[in-house]
């Protein structure tokens, strides 16, 4: 399995997670697939990545996110008022976000190390 066919896996099922399940699914499974998402990205682009440098990275990025959503500005609440800015950069902080985060980064580990043991 590719990374693009990680990618093309991970976006629809991401999505997904908005519009089906109950409530633990649609506000806390998105945040696992999103992590997966940019660190299987960000290696499609630099493969030499080390791994767990890249989703510690990923983490921080995800979490560093994760608090803008303290902020409002004219810019943050027009991204927020679309399903893509809404979905990419949230919309309230809720800090139990960061733990899925962090599964869904240890996730990505694990996964690209199946990968590339076959």
């Amino acid at each position: 399995m590719t990374i693009v066919s990680i990618l093309l896996i991970l976006v629809p099922i991401g999505f997904s997670t908005k519009f089906i399940g109950g409530a633990w699914v649609h506000n806390y499974m998105g945040d696992i697939f999103y992590p997966m998402f940019w660190f299987f990205l960000i290696l499609f682009f630099y493969p030499q990545f080390p791994p767990v440098k890249l989703a510690s990275t990923v983490f921080v990025f995800s979490t560093a996110i994760e608090f803008t959503q303290l902020l409002s500005s004219p810019l943050l609440t027009q991204i927020r008022s679309t399903f893509i800015g809404r979905t990419l950069i949230g919309t309230g902080f809720v800090p139990v976000d960061i733990f899925y985060y962090f599964i869904g980064c240890i996730f990505a580990i694990c996964l690209h190390r199946i990968l590339y043991l076959f």
